[in-house]
């Protein structure tokens, strides 16, 4: 891949005061570096449905579709994987083949606004994604770039939607190794392919999150809403796609480096409102990207009127931090543990303690499987624990089935996760960035599926930015609760 070295002149002193609040602006004073990425090549319309037949060949790390028919609307899910010492790392491919059929979609229809929304907590320099389906790259991340023209760097792939006129806001955290932004920002006057007459910088907005480095100051989010893009047969609307897992950088293999983890990913295509709850809270994050007390604010103003969290028959959305009262309130610089802290156990802004709640009043078996990076035991994982051992030495009759895989506990040393073993099987330490949870009530034929950015700790709840995807199934068929469940069992 060529690099070309681009390095921006000074600016004068009176620019720089005329800019200083410019959030656009805050790191555009050092040298660029630019990768030139030629040729840009995008695929049609009609060369992914021509080559349907191969990229829709069946991954064990893509579930089959899932098909939702109600209220008028047909909603599809999948479920994307990465197993330990995979080298074909799906969830975060899916970030670039999402961004790469956009374009797509817009060059085919280009009087239509194609819009994504872009939130992620890190992001690597060296992730480049195998996008042509007539490639034997497709579907592979890897350090390098391995498919010739056929992969690029995601970051790349951002920036040739812009140049094809697709609008993208893109808001994230930290750089896993080099200045994503500084990348990024070297584009922005570039001419647009599709109207030169049009910049990079007229499509593309960027911002990057300065909320200070304590983990209750992380914007923890990790998802992408699309308008619309170009699926293998038919075109595909209103989509989220949310991930347990950062785009890391990886090694040439494909491994993620130093993070050979399981992931887990979940793509929603179909669903306006839950998409445009997401799109909603993506922009509270970007308009208060330099102020996390302003975001906190801004959140918790929505939620006392009910107007941010989403919910209907099958689909939930949840979004943190979650109310001060009763639950929700966080003092920095505290222990988590402190009598001072909430617990965040919150039932109707915190899905696990909906969904626990509602455990202990149905009847008949009862089965939860938790596949978590951090399970912490402070306020709310001792609260966690406590409603769970309730429900376990109740006198209810059924089945009270729970297993646990962690890997993480930041106070192992004092609070050990080995309790869980009194009320099922903790598997402790696992290898997984997961932060999936599933419910399985056989009494009401009731099953449900937790998964987003959000671990089980206090701050997760209580301060960061974060997001859940539920989705409940009520039959005896529920193959997204079965994918979430082969996901854990995968390990345990």
């Amino acid at each position: 891949m060529k690099r070309i070295l681009i390095y921006a002149s000074l600016l004068l002193a009176g620019i720089l005061g005329s800019c200083k609040n410019n959030n656009e602006l805050l790191e555009v004073q050092q040298p660029q570096i630019k990768d030139s990425e030629a040729p840009s090549l995008t695929i049609s319309s009609s060369q992914y449905q021509a080559t349907s037949a191969i990229s829709g060949v069946q991954l064990r790390t893509v579930s089959d579709e899932a098909i939702f028919d109600y209220d008028g609307k047909s909603v599809r899910v999948k479920a994307y994987s990465r197993n330990v010492g995979d080298t074909k790392n799906s969830p975060i491919f899916k970030y670039g083949d999402l961004l790469n059929r956009a374009i797509s979609y817009k060059n085919a229809h280009p009087l239509v606004d194609v819009q994504i929304k872009f939130a992620m907590y890190k992001i690597g320099f060296d992730s480049y994604v195998g996008f042509n389906p007539a490639d034997a790259s497709y579907g592979y991340v890897k350090g390098n770039d391995h498919g010739g023209t056929s992969s690029e760097k995601l970051i790349y792939s951002i920036v040739k939607a812009a140049l094809n006129q697709v609008k993208v806001d893109f808001v994230y955290q930290y750089d896993v190794s080099e200045s994503v932004y500084n990348y990024i920002n070297g584009f922005m006057e570039d001419p647009c392919t599709t109207d030169p007459g049009k910049k990079v910088k007229d499509y593309l907005k960027m911002r990057k999150v300065s909320w200070g480095t304590e983990a209750y100051q992380q914007m923890h989010a990790k998802y992408m809403t699309v308008s619309h893009y170009t699926g293998d047969g038919a075109d595909v609307f209103n989509s989220v796609f949310s991930t347990t897992g950062n785009v890391d950088d990886h090694g040439t293999t494909g491994i993620p480096t130093s993070k050979d983890w399981v992931q887990s990913g979940i793509l929603i295509n179909g669903h306006q409102q839950l998409m445009e709850s997401f799109n909603t809270y993506f922009d509270l994050i970007y308009a208060n990207n330099t102020s996390q007390s302003a975001f906190h604010t801004a959140v918790r103003a929505m939620h006392s009127s009910n107007s941010l969290n989403y919910d209907d028959l099958h689909f939930s959305s949840y979004f943190t931090p979650i109310p001060s009262a009763p639950a929700g309130n966080y003092v920095p610089g505290q222990p988590d543990s402190s009598a001072v802290q909430g617990n965040a156990w919150d039932t109707s802004f915190n899905p696990v303690a909906k969904y626990v709640s509602q455990m202990a009043s149905v009847t008949g078996d009862r089965y939860l499987k938790v596949n978590m990076y951090h399970l912490k035991m402070d306020n709310f994982g001792k609260k966690f624990y406590s409603e769970l051992q309730n429900i376990y030495q109740s006198s209810s009759t059924g089945l009270k089935h729970f297993r646990f895989l962690a890997k993480e506990n930041s106070y192992q040393s004092t609070r050990p996760l080995s309790v869980f073993n009194n009320i099922g099987i903790m598997r402790y330490v696992k290898p997984t960035h997961a932060k999936n949870l599933t419910f399985a009530f056989s009494g009401t034929s009731a099953y449900y599926t937790l998964t987003g950015s959000t671990n089980l700790k206090l701050d997760e709840n209580a301060s960061k930015a974060n997001s859940t995807i539920v989705v409940k199934e009520y039959t005896t068929d529920h193959p997204v609760y079965n994918a979430y469940k082969d996901i854990y069992e995968y390990q345990f």
